[in-house]
């Protein structure tokens, strides 16, 4: 990387998960003497914090290298960048897999904090995973397991609180395995306390059903945990999860679900990740997907239609038992109608109940947009200041969730 005057003016762009989300607002906050700017704006260097979990995200990536190319130097870092290290692809970018060694061409150490520009404050407990699911390439790219010690999370929902926040997301690539790397006897219900202590509403982001132990349980009892649960199922058939090899079966994850529903006195928020199309899945298969996604009570669900990537056992399943085509972007899309008619019917639930939303941003006069503790969008009119936490009336109008402020 050539040199430049002091200061530089670097802009970043994110693709991907929360994990990466938090990971660029780390180095925005680990960097000296430098000008974050817009990526719309003119920049000495342009940071592009990458994705590689689909073909997509690796494809959006590689636009955008090429978009910014033509604008300045850039730096792909992230999970694309681990990906291709090695290879000469671009003209005028850097592959730099790290974010720490991002910092330090840019003149830094990173630290362990971060920009919080959001009014619910995202961060990594975790990195990496030991997993190896048979279509994933996240453990390769990724590493293993990598828990941040208990004290440093401490430090930071310390900071978190003192500004202000109201509530924190516990995020990672496998946050049911905290503290399974470290020698502490540290869990993911440690993390939970002590954010539930220091900051007050806690949401955990992508569980493992299996992981789901007894003290989290008890801690959702005891209103510590927010009644919204993100539980990947992958697939309702137990043939095609044994072929992913998934630490579970339909059975199992049931009675996760059914054990949470029980912890709370209202029902919860129930979010999930489906794959369909995975090699080998047959018409059956996807008929017991579709019934068993049927029988639960989701309120929303991402659906992906399968994408090899290559090094990962399904890549080899694919090239001996593809699924075609079109078969899974139709498939897909049945899956997204169930889940959006069960969205709907979720929110359609929630009318005339109470709750408490965090104020999000305004998004016309006097109409803010905020998040329930169930995880959903909520408009409300009046003045209000992101970060705010404030309780309301929910209503079901037009298609969305409105609120109105509590007397």
């Amino acid at each position: 990387m050539e040199s430049f005057s002091e200061p530089l003016k670097v802009a970043f762009y994110t693709f991907g998960c929360k994990v990466n989300l938090f990971e660029t607002d780390q180095l925005k906050k680990s960097l000296g003497n430098v000008r974050i700017v817009s990526v719309d704006e003119d920049a000495d260097i342009f940071v592009i914090n990458s994705c590689a979990v689909t073909a997509t995200a690796e494809s959006q990536a590689r636009n955008m290298i090429r978009r910014l190319e033509k604008r300045g130097k850039v730096i792909l870092t992230g999970c694309y960048a681990r990906k291709i290290k090695g290879e000469i692809c671009f003209e005028n970018t850097e592959i730099v897999p790290d974010i720490a060694e991002v910092a330090e061409i840019l003149g830094s150490n990173l630290r362990y904090d971060a920009f919080f520009t959001r009014s619910r404050p995202f961060i990594k407990i975790q990195s990496g995973c030991n997993q190896f699911c048979a279509y994933c390439i996240i453990p390769y790219l990724r590493g293993p397991l990598k828990s941040v010690p208990l004290g440093e999370i401490k430090g930071l929902l310390q900071k978190i609180a003192e500004e202000g926040f109201k509530e924190v997301v516990l995020t990672g690539i496998h946050i049911g395995k905290y503290g399974k790397d470290l020698n502490d006897g540290s869990t993911l219900a440690d993390v939970v306390r002590t954010a539930y202590e220091i900051v007050g509403r806690v949401r955990m982001g992508s569980l493992e059903s299996p992981e789901i132990d007894e003290l989290l349980h008890d801690y959702a009892k005891n209103g510590m945990i927010l009644p919204h649960w993100h539980i990947p199922l992958q697939s309702g058939c137990d043939k095609t999860l044994f072929d992913m090899r998934r630490p579970y079966k339909t059975d199992d994850f049931k009675r996760s679900v059914d054990k949470i529903i029980s912890d709370y006195n209202e029902l919860p928020a129930f979010g999930t990740d489906v794959i369909t199309g995975f090699p080998g899945e047959t018409d059956e298969n996807f008929a017991r997907t579709v019934k068993f996604i049927e029988s639960l009570p989701f309120a929303y669900g991402h659906v992906f239609p399968f994408s090899a990537r290559s090094g990962t056992p399904a890549e080899l399943m694919e090239k001996e038992n593809p699924v075609p085509k079109q078969i899974k972007k139709e498939r897909a899309k049945i899956l997204r109608d169930i889940f959006q008619a069960k969205k709907e019917l979720f929110q359609k639930s929630l009318d005339g109940t109470t709750d408490d939303v965090i104020i999000e941003e305004e998004i016309s006069e006097n109409l803010f947009s905020s998040t329930s503790s169930k995880y959903q969008t909520v408009n409300v009119s009046g003045s209000f200041r992101p970060r705010e936490l404030v309780r309301v009336v929910l209503s079901f109008e037009k298609g969305r969730l409105c609120g109105r402020k509590c007397p």
